[in-house]
């Protein structure tokens, strides 16, 4: 009965005292916000693969198209996720659009998207303004 007590008092312990540290302080609210586009990359699971040539090629153009976006002022960020069973998600950019319309459009442009290996979710995204350049 001790142990369990320590241990309860322990946790307890722990919990408040990263409760507090977390709420420690108030941080002012945001008064403004940007929309930016989030591209959820997914692994097409009706994808029949080619060739690795033809499979190699579609890559170098994903990634020429990325690094496009990139250099146009178009993506804020873009990578790959690190691969986990059964997750069909593989990677994520951040645009920069006018429109949601927009920003799908720029994800369906993608050589892989258009090659049906990738499937492009886009959503808008709130983040206070300045919290991204």
């Amino acid at each position: 009965m001790i142990l369990k007590n320590s241990v309860l008092a322990s946790f307890l312990f722990v919990f408040l005292v990263g409760t507090s540290i977390c709420r420690g302080q108030d941080y002012p609210l945001p008064t403004e916000w940007s929309t930016h586009y989030v591209w959820f990359l997914n692994a097409n699971p009706d994808y029949v693969r080619g060739s690795d040539e033809v499979e190699s090629t579609l890559t170098a153009a994903h990634i020429q198209y990325q690094l496009g976006l990139n250099a146009d002022g178009k993506a804020i960020a873009a990578g790959g996720f690190a691969p986990v069973s059964g997750d069909k998600a593989v990677g994520l950019t951040i645009l920069r659009a006018e429109s949601l319309a927009e920003a799908q459009a720029l994800a369906d442009a993608d050589p892989a998207v258009q090659a049906g290996r990738l499937l492009a979710l886009v959503r808008e995204w709130w983040v206070p303004t300045d919290q991204l350049h």
